[in-house]
């Protein structure tokens, strides 16, 4: 009984003494391994309440490509058929300016010193003015969840000689995995500006004016007359509704940085679709010889020419664009 009550005894001491020396905590040496603590958890590439901008460059190029062929004929040539019934072309006669209401070509030289006439539509495109361009853009997206957002769009390009801009409201529908994250694109807005190419026929002349002497006056010196073609844009001035569809991939960086590219269509909707038209030019002006003041003889100059009206709508402005940019998203 006494050796039972002495282990006793001696068990207890061993458990008190233990439990003072490893009330603090274990002691570790020096050549134990320290705990690490766990790396904080990586950030969500593509989250809910997402804002996101995308600044981009892009190169489009028209649905309508090439260009029309135009015949370069003087259209105020005089057509005369001759005794033999042989048809021949002369070069038209300008009458004197010495009449304010006559004029040559029939007009007042005051309203209109040199002949410009279009003559017809070179660019089949009629917004560029041309087959291709490029151009860049911005837009800024709200994502309300992590699959879908909303956002705005402004858009800029390059076409001939005139710039052609506009804006659309924006719906991207994503579905991210890892890194990337595909997606489909749609939008709606308007569009601006851009340029059809005409070529038109031009004469400039040289008036002399005699301001003594019984033939004063102002008249056309026809030595000196020029006629050449010039292949010139005619700007568009009306607003047309814009449509536009894509689809694209983006590849984040970093959290907030990533790189995005992508196709769309863009459809150009005009408010009005009004054809081009040809209407008959008919000009008259008069001739009139004096001598000391007194008129001699008065002829009547008559001009003729088809001149070609452009019409302005969007049937030949559809264009396709691919973007390249990089995204900030926050």
């Amino acid at each position: 009984m006494k050796k039972l009550t002495l282990t006793f005894c001696a068990l207890s001491a061993v458990l008190i003494v233990a439990s003072a020396i490893y009330a603090d905590g274990p002691e570790y040496s020096g050549k134990e391994k320290q705990v690490m603590q766990p790396a904080p958890p990586v950030c969500d590439l593509y989250r809910a309440h997402e804002w996101d901008l995308d600044i981009w460059g892009a190169y489009a190029f028209a649905a309508d490509t090439g260009q029309f062929h135009v015949d370069r004929d003087d259209p105020f040539r005089s057509r005369v058929i001759s005794e033999g019934g042989t048809e021949e072309f002369f070069p038209e006669q300008d009458p004197f300016v010495r009449d304010i209401g006559t004029g040559f070509f029939g007009e007042p030289k005051i309203f209109n010193p040199n002949e410009r006439v279009n003559i017809g539509q070179v660019s089949k495109n009629e917004l560029f003015g041309r087959d291709d361009t490029f151009g860049g853009g911005v837009d800024v997206k709200y994502f309300f969840s992590r699959y879908f957002g909303v956002g705005v769009e402004a858009l800029g390009l390059a076409a001939k000689t005139n710039f052609a801009g506009g804006g659309l409201a924006t719906l991207t529908a994503r579905y991210p995995f890892g890194r990337f994250a595909p997606y489909i694109t749609g939008g709606i807005g308007f569009i601006d500006g851009g340029a059809t190419l005409f070529e038109f026929f031009n004469e400039k002349h040289t008036f002399n004016t005699i301001t003594a002497g019984p033939d004063q006056g102002t008249f056309v010196n026809d030595a000196h007359e020029r006629e050449f073609f010039t292949t010139d844009p005619v700007s568009n001035h009306h607003l047309r509704a814009l449509g536009q569809i894509g689809a694209g991939l983006e590849f984040r960086v970093t959290c907030h940085v990533g790189l995005m590219a992508d196709f769309t269509w863009n459809f150009v909707f005009g408010q009005e679709d009004h054809g081009d038209k040809f209407h008959l030019i008919t000009e008259e002006g008069q001739n009139v010889i004096t001598n000391f003041g007194e008129v001699r003889r008065t002829t009547t100059i008559i001009n003729q020419a088809f001149e070609l009206k452009p019409g302005h709508g969007s049937d030949h402005q559809d264009f396709g664009m691919a973007r390249f940019g990089v995204t900030f998203s926050y």
